[in-house]
């Protein structure tokens, strides 16, 4: 007897499973070759539910001289693993044609977009900002900030899931103050901008949170509800929202290493923070227990009164002993934005997968470089609609 799907043309099947969540996808992709076909099919990915598609993945090296353009920057392809829908790929950031003989640095991705910092060999004052989309080779090159110096983190800002006509780019501006009691001078956040792509302008501000900020070296942000999300070097969370209007400050839920916290990422529409150190050590070779928190949506009832010694009640703990195999373990480079997944930059110059759910941890991909103590990943979502991101205006695309 003829199953009844089987008289489904295909431009239907794709326009039934562009309304399928992103896990059930996954197994739609196993049901025939046929579908797995037209799930593949660029044409119909961009109105399917997209996940994480692989890694760019950025390299300090202090022994040779800074490269130019994105040379400095690699990608690592997921594709080839069952929670991943998207076919091969090798995306490459895009540049405008005057700034292929700059140096260029990789701060930040959010949801498709990449925000990178531009300069070249000329005094300070001519760096800037740009924002680009790797699937559609797009880009747009932000007007200069305002600040000069050259003591600064910037975070970017966007939620596809929210609305595609607006990001935000957040530029947070360290000074150091004369030395504490200790004798340590600390570097604390003392100024704040924001730009929208909307008004395509930016707003500076001093920063309103309750305490000093200091911010974690390296530490990517975190763009959820509409508010960026930073650690502090103070086993602390700062938020501010995209309009500096609202801004608080939450403990973490350890005590962290001073400078150096754990992790923070976004997945199913929750904000993560994993604890990964070694209480013996980064050396040992013991397995690990990964301790996973999920931040509570209470945080975000700015009219409520939040004392600093409850606040650690905003956190759910979830733990995974043996989470590590006993090789020396490295650091938590992302969560699957969809999938129970946390991604390791292990030994061995290997990623690795750890499933919450099954407590497996393949071996996900195996970098061509060896680990260098300051790299850092930022995830690839494939972003693959042409937006109106500039008030209307389209990005600039390269010729």
């Amino acid at each position: 007897m003829e199953e009844p799907m089987s008289k489904l043309t295909h431009d239907l099947v794709a326009e039934i499973l562009s309304r399928v969540p992103y896990k059930s996808l996954c197994i739609c992709k196993c049901v025939c070759p046929a579908w797995r076909g037209i799930i593949a099919d660029p044409a119909n990915r961009k109105k399917m539910a997209q996940t994480l598609a692989g890694f760019f993945y950025r390299i300090n090296n202090e022994a040779t001289a800074e490269p130019r353009g994105f040379d400095g920057v690699k990608y690592a392809d997921m594709s080839a693993f069952p929670w991943s829908i998207v076919p091969e790929t090798h995306p490459r950031l895009p540049l405008p044609p005057d700034s292929t003989d700059c140096f260029c640095s990789l701060e930040d991705s959010c949801d498709g977009l990449f925000l990178a910092s531009i300069r070249t060999d000329t005094p300070a004052g001519n760096s800037r900002y740009m924002v680009s989309n790797p699937a559609t080779s797009e880009y747009i090159v932000l007007p200069h900030s305002g600040y000069s110096g050259n003591i600064s983190s910037a975070y970017l800002g966007f939620d596809s899931g929210v609305s595609t006509q607006e990001f935000h780019v957040f530029e947070l501006v360290t000074d150091i103050l004369p030395p504490d009691s200790q004798g340590i001078h600390p570097l604390v956040v003392t100024g704040v901008r924001i730009y929208s792509s909307k008004t395509g302008a930016w707003v500076a501000m001093e920063p309103k949170w309750d305490i000093q900020v200091g911010l974690c070296f390296g530490q990517t942000g975190v763009f959820h509800k509409g508010c960026l999300h930073v650690l502090t070097d103070e086993s602390g969370l700062a938020i501010v929202d995209a309009e500096g209007l609202k801004w608080r400050t939450v403990l973490l839920p350890i005590l962290a290493v001073k400078g150096f916290s754990g992790f923070i990422g976004k997945s199913a529409g929750r904000l993560l923070y994993i604890d990964s150190c070694d209480r013996e050590g980064f050396v040992s070779r013991r397995a690990l227990t990964l301790s996973a928190y999920v931040l509570s949506s209470e945080v975000y009832n700015w009219d409520a009164s939040h004392h600093q010694n409850d606040e650690c009640m905003y956190w759910k703990l979830y733990r995974f002993p043996d989470a590590v195999p006993g090789k020396m373990f490295l650091k938590v480079i992302g969560v699957h934005p969809h999938a129970n997944l946390i991604f390791i930059h292990h030994s061995n110059n290997e990623l690795l997968a750890y499933d919450l759910d099954h407590r497996e941890r393949p071996i996900v991909y195996r970098l061509d470089h060896n680990y260098q103590r300051f790299m850092q990943f930022f995830p690839y979502v494939p972003l693959l609609s042409c937006l109106p991101l500039d008030g209307g205006i389209r990005l600039a695309t390269p010729n």
